[in-house]
C-alpha cells in the first residue's frame, strides 16, 4: 500500500439547495489508508459532501475522483468501492441478521462460495454472532448500528464512510464501534464525520474543520491543537463587575500568553508555559469565581476556528 497515493480527490465541489449554499468550492485530498475526520457545526455541509462521494447526490459544480474514477462518469464503480454507514441507517425490520447480510452480499456481487464465511467473519467482528438468527426489529439502537457496520463492510470495500456512527449510543456500544474503527485503521481508507471532538482526536490521522460549506482548516490533531498558541489553557470564571477590556490588555502583557478569549463569563487564556500562572491569577484579586487549567483540545480548536 502506497500511503502517499491520493485515494479521494475533491475538486471545487459546490452544491446549493435553493438559496442555501451547502458546499462552496470545496477542495480536499485523502490518502490511501488514511482515516480523515470531518468536524463542523450542524449545517456545515458534512453529510452533503459524503452523499456526493457515495454518488447519492450530484454537485452543481466540481467533481470527486475516487481511485481514478469520477462521480460523474463512474458512479456504479465508485459505489462498489465504498461502504457507507449513514447517520440514520434504514434496515429491513423483518430480516434476520444473517439474512440481511446475505441479501446485501448478493446485491454487491459477492461470490456465493464466499458469502457464508464473510457473514460469519463480520458478525464476529461486530460482536453479534449469537444474534445471527434474530430479527432486526428485536434489536436495540446499538445492535442496529453494529449490524449496519457489518452491512457496510459485506463487500469488503476499499473505502469506509461513517456518518456519526456513535451518535446516541450508550458508552459501551460506542466504545465497541470505536474499537472496530481502530481495527480497520490503516487497512482501509476511512472518512469519519463526528460531533465528538475526543473521538476525532483519538481516532483520526487528520481532521478537516468544515464550516458554511468550506474547509476552514485541516491537519493532524496535534497540529490543529498547536494553533491554540499554547501548551495549556487557563480558565478563569469571574464576577460580572470586572472591566473586561482593561483585564484583557493586562493579561496580554505577560510573555507566556499566546491568546485571550472571553466566552460565557470565563476568560480562556492560552499559555506557552505555566511559569506566570500565579502572577496572572493575582490580577483578578477577589473577582474569581472559579479557576482551572487544561491542555488544548480539538473542541478548543473547533470553537476558536468556527467562531
Amino acid at each position: 500500500m502506497d500511503s502517499n497515493e491520493v485515494m479521494i480527490k475533491i475538486e471545487s465541489l459546490t452544491k446549493s439547495f435553493g438559496r442555501i449554499k451547502a458546499l462552496d468550492n470545496l477542495n480536499l485530498e485523502i490518502k490511501r489508508g488514511e482515516l480523515l475526520g470531518i468536524i463542523g457545526p450542524n449545517g456545515a455541509g458534512k453529510t452533503t459532501a459524503i452523499r456526493m462521494a457515495c454518488c447519492i447526490l450530484k454537485p452543481d459544480f466540481g467533481d470527486i475522483i475516487i481511485n481514478g474514477y469520477s462521480i460523474h462518469y463512474d458512479p456504479i464503480k465508485i459505489k462498489s468501492m465504498i461502504g457507507y454507514l449513514p447517520e440514520e441507517p434504514n434496515l429491513y425490520e423483518r430480516f434476520k441478521a444473517k439474512d440481511l447480510l446475505k441479501y446485501f452480499a448478493e446485491l454487491y456481487g459477492v461470490p456465493n462460495k464466499d458469502i457464508d464465511g464473510r457473514i460469519d467473519e463480520l458478525l464476529e467482528l461486530v460482536g453479534m454472532t449469537e444474534r445471527r438468527d434474530d430479527r432486526i426489529n428485536t434489536f436495540s439502537k446499538g445492535l442496529r448500528q453494529r449490524i449496519s457496520v457489518a452491512r457496510a463492510l459485506i463487500h469488503d470495500p476499499d473505502i469506509i464512510i461513517l456518518d456519526e456512527p456513535t451518535m446516541g449510543l450508550d458508552p459501551a456500544t460506542a466504545n465497541s464501534i470505536r474499537t472496530f474503527i481502530m481495527k480497520m485503521k490503516g487497512k482501509k481508507t476511512m472518512i469519519l464525520c463526528t460531533h465528538y471532538m475526543e473521538e476525532a482526536d483519538s481516532l483520526c490521522d487528520r481532521v478537516a474543520i468544515l464550516n458554511k460549506g468550506r474547509i476552514i482548516d485541516v491537519g493532524t490533531p496535534r497540529y490543529l491543537k498547536s494553533k491554540i498558541h499554547g501548551d495549556v489553557i487557563l480558565k478563569v470564571k469571574i464576577q460580572k463587575s470586572v472591566d473586561l477590556v482593561n483585564f484583557q490588555k493586562k493579561i496580554m502583557q505577560f510573555s507566556s500568553v499566546g491568546a485571550v478569549d472571553f466566552v460565557d463569563g470565563e476568560f480562556l487564556i492560552s499559555l506557552k508555559h505555566r511559569n506566570e500562572i500565579s502572577d496572572i491569577v493575582d490580577l483578578f484579586n477577589n473577582e474569581i469565581i472559579s479557576i482551572n487549567t487544561k491542555e488544548p483540545t480539538l473542541e478548543d480548536v473547533f470553537i476558536n476556528t468556527v467562531r
